[in-house]
């Protein structure tokens, strides 16, 4: 296991720049949220006081399978990233799931409460972590080559919801090299245009809630939804952290009245509140057209819904959700190892 330490200055920032030459015209290969794959990413791994997550991965092969896993910081620090990395490596059984909790880790013993074989020691995240994992997986332990053999699926629960890790299938042989091409061709490619059904924040979101949540009939309370999003470019070899601009366009409400709502430049991670001027619509629910671009050109991305639902008796409930991918807009990104 290591840790890297990220770039914190302005100069060694504005080099992510560079990474808008990795987004591409749109590919016929695209992710899955389903099927086995040779890579995985979660977009949403948190530690705080209030949450935790749990990572399963499974080996769906009948042989042994490796896999190089990153953590990444998304949080900032005097407005710029961390984009603090840290690595480590998994191996499982034919057929194997293995399960760990992000805050705590996973060391070898095998005498722990923990169910199944230890998969190797899994380091845990640091209390506050907001940000993502990518696994890659590889032809042997320490350190091997990118595989092609589309074994893994994954899932994540954060704070009691759950959502499938983002799958990017090899397409054939990868190159024996350190950079893996998100393209289609060695590699599927991610989205850069998604669709997002959602509950209208404040007010004008105020629904019955009660049922729901267990309460009573006449409780009432609110629905909020943010956008996790995460741009497919991962430079794990030279820390530069990657760049998409944000926009939601159209943002349509039930009765088709649109409106739009820019989120800006962000940075390696973050999470959207879908709040202000686009979203203040007149009715409780809406939808809307959510577009990544890095210098003019579709950036790619991997994005989930969460919706926080509090009722008018005090209870809660959360949700997280994939969204749905527009189909002609892949746009290609890479991962860059060590």
């Amino acid at each position: 296991m290591r840790t890297f330490a990220g770039p914190r200055s302005a100069s060694v920032v504005a080099l992510s720049a560079v990474l808008a030459l990795f987004a591409g015209n749109a590919s016929a290969q695209s992710f899955t949220v389903e099927e086995p794959s040779s890579i995985l990413i979660f977009p949403k791994v948190v530690n705080d006081e209030d949450r935790d997550t749990v990572i399963q991965i499974t080996n769906n092969n009948n042989m042994m399978a490796y896999a190089h896993c990153f953590y990444t910081d998304g949080q900032t620090l005097n407005g710029l990233p961390r984009w603090g990395v840290t690595d480590f490596e998994i191996s499982l059984t034919r057929q194997q799931t293995t399960t760990w909790s992000a805050g705590s880790g996973r060391p070898i013993n095998p005498t722990d409460s923990q169910t199944g074989l230890d998969p190797g020691a899994v380091p845990p995240v640091v209390e506050g972590f907001t940000g993502s994992l990518v696994c890659v997986q590889i032809d042997s332990p320490f350190q091997g080559a990118p595989s092609g053999g589309n074994d893994l699926t994954g899932r994540a629960e954060v704070g009691g919801s759950d959502y499938n890790a983002y799958g990017l299938p090899a397409i054939g042989d990868p190159d024996d090299d350190r950079i893996l091409d998100l393209d289609g061709v060695e590699y599927a490619a991610c989205p850069s245009s998604y669709h997002l059904n959602f509950a209208v924040n404040g007010p004008a979101g105020s629904i019955a809630l009660g049922p729901i949540l267990g309460q009573g009939i006449d409780a009432v309370g609110t629905v909020s939804t943010s956008v996790t999003v995460v741009p497919c470019n991962f430079d794990f070899g030279n820390l530069i952290p990657p760049r998409a601009s944000i926009i939601f366009d159209p943002v349509v409400d039930e009765l088709e009245g649109a409106g739009s709502q820019g989120a800006g430049e962000i940075i390696c991670w973050a999470n959207l509140q879908l709040d202000g001027v686009g979203f203040d619509l007149p009715t409780s629910f809406g939808t809307a057209h959510m577009n990544a671009t890095n210098a003019g050109a579709p950036a790619p991305v991997v994005a989930i819904a969460n919706v926080l639902r509090v009722g008018g008796g005090g209870g809660l409930d959360t949700a997280s959700t994939n969204l749905h991918a527009v189909s002609d807009s892949l746009a290609t990104g890479r991962i860059i190892l060590p």
